[in-house]
């Protein structure tokens, strides 16, 4: 099992991070689907004991990052076409309702936030640099959270977020350039951004709903792409 170099993580303690270290990994593909883990390698990797190490894989196990079976090795959790509607589906609603909420308690200050963010989204665009665009979007998104001020929320959605990101980051590498911009993304936050100006809450929540189930189409599209490929 080739092991990536590991990345220096805040104050945390060694569980953490060597969860979040190998959930990275997951996420950003360096650790492929299937591919078999060795608590050994992933310690040394990662500079912690094999307990924290033990202990990171049961909680992955338990996110839906890897597979654990008593007898059997670890491997990481297989990528499958069929659950981007479990995903983007509860996603779509989440969002939604953070977005109703957001509606209601947004002042100027997150109104200019907001549009800064929209700002960079559109700037990495032009770049037409992919993942730059994911992650400029997934901050807009972001802050749309921390404005709605619920923590279930929030939590629910970096969870989704996790296993999306690791979707959208398998794509690219699978279709690499052939991966295009679809149509009009530079105005997909538009209706969004509107009803949030506006305070209508009811306007935002379809809006973000819309976002959501709009990339989901996308990344069938993408899907079939892979297939014809």
């Amino acid at each position: 099992m080739p092991i990536p170099t590991s990345k220096p993580f805040e104050k945390q303690t060694a569980k953490d991070r060597a969860y979040n270290q190998i959930k990275e990994w997951i996420i950003q593909g360096e650790l492929n689907p299937g591919e078999k883990l060795a608590e050994v390698e992933l310690a040394a990797a990662i500079s912690v004991s094999r307990a924290p190490i033990r202990e990171a894989l049961l909680k992955l196990n338990q996110d839906g990052f890897v597979i654990m079976a008593s007898g059997k090795v670890t491997r990481v959790s297989p990528i499958n076409n069929e659950d981007i509607s479990t995903l983007f589906e509860p996603m779509a609603v989440i969002e939604g309702l953070a977005a109703n909420q957001a509606a209601s308690k947004i002042d100027e200050d997150g109104l200019r936030k907001i549009a800064t963010l929209e700002k960079k989204y559109r700037a990495a665009i032009n770049d037409s640099k992919i993942q730059t665009i994911l992650k400029a979007d997934r901050a807009f998104h972001q802050e749309i959270l921390k404005i709605a001020d619920n923590e279930y929320e929030t939590q629910f959605s970096e969870m989704l977020y996790a296993h999306i990101n690791r979707y959208e980051v398998y794509l690219i590498n699978k279709l690499g350039n052939s991966t295009s911009q679809p149509k009009n993304i530079s105005s997909q936050h538009d209706p969004l951004l509107k009803a949030l100006v506006e305070h209508n809450a009811t306007r935002a929540s379809a809006a973000m709903t819309k976002d959501w189930l709009t990339t989901m189409r996308l990344f069938n599209t993408y899907q079939e792409q892979e297939k014809e490929d």
